[in-house]
């Protein structure tokens, strides 16, 4: 089974899990292109478009603008049969094999039993999101810290935990994660609302929803200071600069892969200029002493965000930074993965900004698990960086 009816299945269980049968066979029927309501789109990430329109889109959400066309708002039909659940499922079953030339996904490595991952709501001032929760096994009770995992378009919370893999490294550490999903009320490919002005700033929007989330979870789990951090792909990506820059002493370091700079972008055309490398400058968050540390990794052929992006978030780091000492390592890949070139801002003895640049990788998550999408799993392992720099502040590393 190829890693799209793989995420389908994922999200088609937990739909059946949380009471909802007839949106897991609308899962199930997008997968086997059946007909009825599409649940996900296999081939690109999505974002916004005006209300009424559906177009297709890349990765960082922003959409193929020729290709729109018009839409009720209403399931369409697309003229294909549709079947009972219970023959979609055996039908399912039916593809799940893989032929004979080929292995299929690399199934994901699981964490410790006593671990859970759970499914909750968070209802904030703001507005509310479904998230899922990865709670990790400890002695004393308290986790060691917390995540905030942003999912690129056309992903969900699911397909995003198993292609990072980040549940599995959080448990060696004892590492919360939280994987809020994006509501398909808020847009309609699933996509976090990064270079919408209604969701750049402090107060308002996904922005508030997850900095909410975020507190909430620190402080029902008791998370010790220092220890909260976000993380996102591609759009994902963009939105963790969004929440890190305007609440910047909620989180301690953010992590933006593949993603843009805070105020990148301002609306759609604008974001295809950013992404394309010819952005403006980068916007600086609210006048504050907190500074989350920071670390980026971007793959020299992504032709969805161009590298010079990762370049530009970094400059700005160093710019709005005292840095005592900036430094570059070449690390050479294994001889069938990718090497990466570092570069690192040092203050005081501390790494504030570290910059990985992936030789020869596209728009995907570094060192993923083909059991989720938008993962390359040559390149070094991204999720292992993330939390190696998040911890290393204090040693814990």
């Amino acid at each position: 089974m190829n890693k799209h009816l793989t995420s389908a299945m994922r999200r088609a269980t937990a739909a059946v899990r949380d009471g909802q049968p007839q949106q897991a066979t609308a899962i199930i029927r997008s997968a086997l292109n059946l007909g009825g309501p599409s649940a996900f789109t296999p081939d690109a990430e999505a974002a916004p478009v005006p209300p009424g329109n559906v177009a297709p889109r890349d990765p960082s959400g922003v959409p193929r603008l020729a290709t729109a066309r018009v839409s009720s708002g209403e399931p369409q039909s697309s003229g294909r049969p549709t079947y009972p659940l219970g023959k979609v499922v055996t039908m399912l079953k039916a593809r799940r094999a893989p032929s004979p030339a080929s292995h299929g996904p690399a199934a994901p490595r699981t964490a410790p039993a006593d671990a859970r991952f759970i499914s909750r709501t968070f209802q904030g001032r703001a507005g509310s999101r479904d998230y899922r929760l990865y709670v990790p096994a400890t002695t004393s009770g308290v986790p060691n810290g917390l995540i905030v995992m942003l999912h690129g378009c056309n992903q969900d919370p699911d397909d995003f935990a198993a292609g990072t893999d980040m549940n599995r490294l959080a448990s060696e550490h004892g590492l919360l994660v939280a994987y809020p999903g994006q509501s398909r009320r808020a847009n309609m490919s699933g996509c976090w609302n990064w270079f919408d002005p209604n969701h750049q700033r402090r107060g308002d929007g996904e922005p508030a929803i997850l900095a909410d989330l975020t507190t909430a979870l620190r402080d029902e789990y008791g998370i010790a200071s220092g220890r909260v951090f976000v993380a996102g792909l591609s759009a994902g990506g963009a939105m963790a600069a969004v929440v890190a820059a305007t609440y910047p002493e909620v989180y301690d370091a953010v992590g933006i892969h593949s993603g843009l700079g805070y105020g990148a972008a301002s609306d759609v055309m604008s974001a295809f200029s950013a992404m394309n490398g010819s952005g403006g400058p980068l916007r600086a968050g609210p006048a504050t002493d907190a500074h989350p540390r920071l670390i980026i990794v971007h793959g020299t052929a992504d032709k969805t965000v161009v590298p010079s992006n990762a370049a530009s978030i970094f400059d700005a780091m160093e710019d709005r930074l005292p840095v005592g000492r900036r430094s570059v390592e070449r690390i050479a890949g294994s001889p069938n993965g990718r090497s990466e070139t570092v570069h690192r801002l040092e203050r005081d003895g501390v790494v504030v900004a570290e910059m990985r640049i992936v030789e020869g990788m596209g728009h995907a998550w570094a060192g993923g698990s083909e059991a989720g999408s938008y993962t390359d799993p040559d390149g070094p392992d991204a999720s292992a960086a993330m939390i190696r720099f998040f911890l290393a502040a204090d040693g814990s590393a």
